[in-house]
């Protein structure tokens, strides 16, 4: 049986307001930023139509803030298990 192919990736879309494409805000930052205000979105969406959202990974150096927008939302975090590797805990969402 043969190996697969390494994935070879490329990005939908370039964010220029990171360090490593030329902008003035760190990496990271940018990412938490992007990475909070999609999970506002969602919980926007998800609390409209009255549904728990589903769990997930989520960075460790963020998880007090996506506590406060799950709490402005309804929700409350549910903190999971930590994967040490990688950084980041398993979160779920319930009611309030």
């Amino acid at each position: 049986m043969s190996q697969p192919e390494e994935a070879e990736y490329q990005p939908v879309m370039s964010i220029v307001l990171a360090k490593s494409n030329g902008g003035p805000f760190e990496d990271s930052a940018v990412i938490a930023g992007m990475t909070c205000g999609a999970l506002d979105q969602e919980l926007v969406i998800a609390a409209a139509i009255h549904t728990l959202p589903y769990e997930r990974y989520i960075d460790l150096p963020l998880i007090k803030q996506v506590d406060l927008i799950a709490m402005k939302h309804g929700y409350k975090l549910v903190l999971g298990e930590v994967d040490e590797p990688s950084g980041y805990q398993r979160v779920a969402f319930e009611w309030a």
